[in-house]
Formats: C-alpha cells, structure tokens, sequence
C-alpha cells in the first residue's frame, strides 16, 4: 500500500486509479498527462500487483521515452527498472528480431532516403519538365516526396491512393516504384517497411504473437492522436483479447498527417472497442495548468472552429492568472520584424522565455537571420555551421582527397554512392581502392564494369586539374550541387578558397588543420549558452512552453498553407495555430501582415472567431502602441 498518495483533480485520479480494459484519457495542453501516465504505472505496480516487465510504455520519440522514465524511476526510487519504455519503432524492432534472429536490419537514414530520392528525382527530371522546374527553385519537392511515401505506407494506402492534390501525382506511382527498387537493391528498409514487416511477422506466425501477449500484458500510449493506421492495427494485434490499453492523447494537437497520423482513429476508439464488446473508459483532462484563462479562451475559439473533433469543456485553473493577449498587425514584413526586435530589446533578461513560434523552417531562418545582425542572439545560431562542416563541402572534400592522397579506402566508401551509383562496399577490400580491384569485383556484370570505369576516370579527372577548376567540375559535373542544393553557398566559399591555391595537397592540408583547430575550439567552448530567443515552428513547438509567444505572420497562405487545399488538411492547420498558441504562460501576441493598398494581405480565416480582439486593439485608440516594454505589458510592440 502507497504512503504518498498523488494529489491530483478529479479526472487525473479517475484515470490514475484505472486498471483493466481500454481507457481514453483527453489530455488537453498543460492538463498534466505525464503526472497522469507515471502515476498510474505506480499504481498499477504497488496498488494491483501487475508485474512490472509486463509493461510497455511506447511513445512516439526517443526524447520522450527518456523523458517519461526518468519521471517514473524518479518518483518510485528507481525500484522498477523492468517497465518497458520505448518508441513504436524500438518496439517493432524488438519483435522483428525474435521472429527473425539472424535477419540483418538495415535502417535507411534520413540523409540517405533524401540521397535516394533527390537522385530519383533528378533522373526523370530529364523527360518531366515540371519536376526540373521544381527542382531549380530548390529541394522541398525532395522532402514532400518522402513525406507523401511515408504517408502512403503507414495509412496502409497503395500508390494509387496517392493525394490528389499532391504536385507530382501523374508521376507518383513511378517514384515509389523506383524508390522501393533502390531500397531493395542496397539492402534497407526504412521505419515505415519496419512497421509492415512487424505486422506482417505478427500475421504469419502465431506462436510469435502468443510470445509477445505473454510478455506484454498492460499497454500504455503517450500522444495517440499521432497514431497512424498501420501501428493502430499492430497496436490492436498486441493487445489480443485483454484489451488493456490505455492510451492518452489531444485530437486537437493532431498535427503530423503529412507522416500518416490520423486523428479519426482516435475518435474511433469507442466504437473500436464496443465492436469487440468492451466500453472503454473516457476521461477528460479539462484543467489547463499552463495559460493564463485569456490565452485559454482565445485558443478554444479558434479549435472550436474544426469538426472533426471531441467536444471538451477546458478550462484555466483557478490559481492561474489571467494572462494577456496582444493583437497587432503591420503593414510590412520589415515592420514587424523591427516590432520583434524592439520587443526583445526591451525583454533580454528573459529571452530564454520567450518564443516565435513559426508556420514554416523558412520563416524561422529569416527572423534568426534579422535577430543575429541586430545583435539578438536565437537558438538557431549555434546550428550555423562553418562551410568545411556542411556535407556538401565534406563529401567534395573526400572526393579530393580520394583523388590525390592514395585512393585511400576511408576517402573511398564516403564518395561511392554520392551521386548514386550502387556501387558496394564490399568492392573495397583493401586499404588502397584501385581500378582493377573493383573491375575484377565486378567480372561478368559489363553494366556495373562500366560504371566503375567512368568513376575512376571522373577521378583522374579530378587528379589532373587545379584546386578552383577540381571544385568546380565536382561540382557541376559529378553533381555536388544538386545533390546538396541547400549547401550552395558553403560550397561557393569553398571554390573561392580553392582558386586561392596552385597545390590540391596543400588545400587539403591547410583546411584539415582548420577543422582541427574548429573542433577543439568547440570542446573549450562547450559551457553553456547564453540567453537566447527561442525560433521554432509549430510543429516543434509541440510539447514545449514559454512565459511569452509571438507568433507573427498569421496571414492567408502562410496559416493556413497554400498546400492545403481540403477540409482535413485545412482542419490540421488550424491544429497548428492552436498547438502554437497554448504554449504561451502568460503572454500571447498575435500579428498579421495588412500589405499595402498596391499588394493588399488577407489576414487567416482562422483569426475570425477572435477577431473583435484587433478591432477592440484598434479601435479603442487612435495612438499606436508603445515600441517595447516587459513581457507583462500589454502593449508591448509597435505596429503599423
């Protein structure tokens, strides 16, 4: 029996003291679901006598994982070590390796699948000029492509089903294709074949299946709303007929369909369970322990706008303050900006509480980038990184020193496969990686024969010209550039460094000395940062909580996206603004951008239902708010 027992409300105890069959606990922002979850693991454990390796705790990041056991082992003097924490991913592999033993795994890495795709890319680019058209403007056609993969293979889709609004659709189908075949050809799966594979182990073999519900007896699940289809269904395969899962989420705080996460499957969780004549347990969190109720109230409003969603009555405790929310707009990007800045100079103190909160990485590197000329230290700064550390300049690097150091195997295996070439590893044997070495690996195969003979005479290429012009054909002509477009200006420097030198040797040994001395330089200075202004977007905002908020640019085509074109997609983005705005403590300012009356700009549709809070900002006073003061100062920018 429990000496401490936890003081919680009403509905975390409800939910603390559950023990079998399946639970929903609606976990709204700063509702306390992490109190909730560790609780109940001890109670669990020391009230029900449930063995603790017999639960699994899966979560959807390894930073969370981490998070969510030191809590526990913290409040339980570390005396259940075997409770079972992990993310979906750690867990599959796990059941992946008992079904399969000696089946090498070999997980793609995110640079590696961008490689492959931006590759795959390039080639049909030569007959579809709409994909090199995208291509020129930059690589996040890469990046929509893996996410709509991604998307396809964890709601369990088939390309077919690709979106219809996705840019290159007539083009899908031929893309996963090509992606799929280079995936099998270099031996990799990435995390979304290892979720297929684990529920296609679970099907198959049943003595697997008996093996894992009679380890696993108690499920728990931290952030369900991003469950996808295909880890619902191993999820549910798991559980068998005991039912016993527990899972806590906010369908308001959905925010990541782009990777297959469905919030109608947790709002299908009842009905889930009834078909297999169970009711679940719902239980609603509706304190917020974070904003202040003026924040609360306005972020309701615009949630309240979706419909796909549960009805919940939360409301702001009652020791918390009331909190302010600022409304401004601006007629330019610049004026907000300076608005931003003034606001921060006139809070330094406490720039570690205080975030911008953006819809887009793009827009989070061009306030860093103003804030870092003003003197505004952000927490992107350090993310800066000389041009010798980039990749695109490390991979020309390696491809100079193949050619003029010995062919050293080292230099050789990071270079092969950059551009692909699917040119093996095991073709280096030895320490010296030599023509007639890879030809010999390669007897009786003439297509990779000649491929390997125009690699090594790219190489002699290379091995016969000065430092500026050796870059540059690395460059355009080996195709560095476009496989690292977002590394242009590192190497840009690098060429103009490389002109500088009559000697490859001694550029390269000059600027090994260089990232030497960087490195150790980064050891002695590795103690801990000054205050800084904290940049994130909305999707990295998740989880996270500051005393004051900006979030600046809410305009029609930035919130929502011009990608977002149907009632789901545009439900998800006002997901976003409402994540983004409850992570505000005590100060929320909201602004968006009027244009000019030559370029007029549409404020979001989603600030309709919170509108009359501009109208009252602007017209209860002629006068224009004062330029910057502290963060709990309601008029604290200048705008207009």
């Amino acid at each position: 029996m429990r000496n401490n027992l936890p003081k919680g409300n009403a509905a975390q105890l409800m939910a603390i003291n559950h023990v079998d069959g399946p639970a929903m606990v609606l976990a709204g922002p700063g509702s306390g679901k992490t109190f909730v979850i560790v609780e109940r693991l001890r109670c669990l454990i020391e009230e029900h006598n449930v063995e603790p390796s017999s639960i699994l705790v899966i979560t959807f990041t390894k930073a969370a994982a981490f998070e969510m056991q030191h809590r526990f082992m913290k409040i339980t003097d570390s005396s259940y070590p075997d409770v079972n924490f992990g993310t979906f991913h750690s867990c599959f592999y796990q059941i992946i390796r008992w079904a399969n033993p000696k089946r090498k795994i070999d997980i793609a890495t995110e640079s590696f699948k961008y490689r492959l795709v931006s590759d795959i890319l390039h080639s049909l680019s030569v007959t579809d000029s709409k994909i090199k058209a995208e291509l020129d403007l930059g690589d996040d056609i890469v990046k929509d492509v893996i996410s709509e993969i991604s998307r396809i293979k964890n709601s369990g889709l088939s390309p077919d089903d690709c979106d219809r609004s996705f840019a290159f659709y007539s083009s899908f189908h031929l893309m996963i294709k090509k992606y799929s075949a280079l995936m099998d050809e270099f031996n990799k799966i990435d995390f979304d074949d290892m979720i297929l594979m684990c529920r296609d182990y679970l099907l198959k073999d049943e003595l697997l299946l008996k093996r894992c519900r009679e380890k696993y007896r108690f499920f728990l699940v931290d952030e369900y709303q991003d469950i996808n289809k295909m880890q619902f269904e191993v999820l549910s395969m798991l559980c068998g007929d005991s039912n016993n899962l527990f899972v806590v989420g906010d369908d308001d705080q959905s925010i990541y369909g782009f990777r297959g996460s469905d919030p109608g499957l947790m709002l299908g969780f009842k009905e889930f369970f009834e078909s297999r004549k169970f009711v679940p347990k719902i239980i609603n969190l509706n304190i917020n322990y974070r904003c202040g109720k003026k924040i609360l109230d306005s972020s309701k409003l615009v949630i309240e706008q979706n419909t796909e969603r549960f009805k919940k009555e939360i409301h702001a405790d009652k020791e918390s303050i009331e909190g302010k929310v600022l409304p401004l707009i601006y007629s330019t990007k610049e004026k907000e900006c300076e608005a931003i800045k003034a606001f921060l100079l006139a809070n330094m103190d406490e720039l570690s509480e205080i975030a911008i909160i953006c819809r887009t990485n793009a827009q989070c590197g061009q306030y860093a980038a103003f804030l870092k000329k003003n003197g505004i230290k952000t927490n992107l700064d350090d993310r800066k990184t000389a041009f010798y550390e980039c990749e695109g300049v490390r991979v020309l690097l390696n491809y100079l020193s193949f050619a003029y150091l010995g062919q050293r195997r080292e230099d050789y295996l990071k270079i092969i496969n950059k551009p692909l070439r699917f040119i093996t590893r095991e073709t280096a044997t030895k320490e010296t990686v030599s023509e007639g070495d890879v030809l010999k690996f390669y007897a009786g195969n003439p297509k990779m024969q000649r491929t390997a003979l125009m690699f090594f005479k790219q190489i002699n290429m290379i091995s016969h010209l000065r430092p500026g012009l050796a870059v540059r054909y690395l460059r355009k002509d080996i195709g560095i550039d476009k496989l690292y477009q977002k590394d242009m200006d590192k190497l840009d420097e690098l060429e103009k460094i490389a002109r500088e030198y009559g000697d490859v040797k001694k550029l390269l040994k000059e600027l090994n000395a260089l990232i030497d001395e960087s490195f150790d330089n980064k050891k002695k200075n590795s103690k801990k940062s000054e205050r800084a202004v904290n940049i994130i977007t909305m999707h990295g905002s998740k989880g996270l909580e500051y005393k004051a908020v900006w979030i600046p640019s809410i305009n029609e085509g930035i919130i929502p996206s011009r990608s977002a074109l149907n009632k789901k997609q545009i439900e998800e983005e006002r997901r976003m603004l409402y994540v983004a705005m409850t992570r505000a403590k005590q100060a929320l300012i909201m602004s968006y951008l009027a244009g000019s009356k030559e370029n007029p700009m549409l404020p979001s549709r989603f600030l309709r239902p919170i509108r009359s809070l501009w109208e009252e900002n602007y017209s209860s006073s002629p006068s224009k708010p004062s330029s910057g003061s502290s963060t709990s100062s309601s008029n604290s920018t200048s705008s207009r």
